[in-house]
């Protein structure tokens, strides 16, 4: 059976659920059955999130984390006013221009925790770039990586 990857629309967080949940070889009917949805349109609910119409609860947004296997932070709406949600939403534009390079002048910041923790966040995802570069990680794998990467925000 040949598998092809799921084309990633754009980027808003309705986009992202959508690639993830075929990413994941789900179709509307997997989603509605395990969250139980019924009623006369039951795939109503989960369509709207990912058109964008309407936005996962939190509590909802941490479910379908859970049924996907990702961390939240891969398909949470970002607050592009957070450098670390910008990290993020960088690691997903990436899908839509493989190979994509983003620099930061890390010693131009201000040396405080919480620069200290978006710099390692940096640090550690061109780390997993240049093993995926480099062989050591199968594209699959790194894409993986990303989908659960979870950058520690206690300061």
């Amino acid at each position: 059976m040949y598998y092809r990857k799921p084309t990633l629309k754009n980027l808003s967080q309705g986009a992202r659920l959508e690639y993830v949940r075929r990413l994941r070889h789900m179709n509307e009917d997997d989603v509605v059955e395990y969250f139980g949805f019924g009623g006369r349109y039951p795939r109503k609910t989960f369509r709207s999130y990912e058109a964008n119409y309407r936005e996962p609860s939190k509590e909802r947004l941490k479910d379908i984390a859970e049924l996907y296997e990702v961390s939240i932070d891969a398909i949470k709406k970002y607050d592009f006013n957070d450098p670390i949600d910008v990290i993020y939403f960088h690691m997903w534009l990436e899908e839509e221009f493989p190979y994509y390079e983003i620099n930061f002048d890390c010693d131009s910041y201000e040396k405080t925790d919480y620069n200290d923790i978006v710099q390692n966040a940096i640090r550690e995802w061109k780390q997993m770039k240049k093993k995926r570069e480099n062989l050591e990680i199968s594209d699959d794998e790194y894409l993986e990586w990303k989908l659960n990467f979870k950058l520690e925000k206690e300061f």
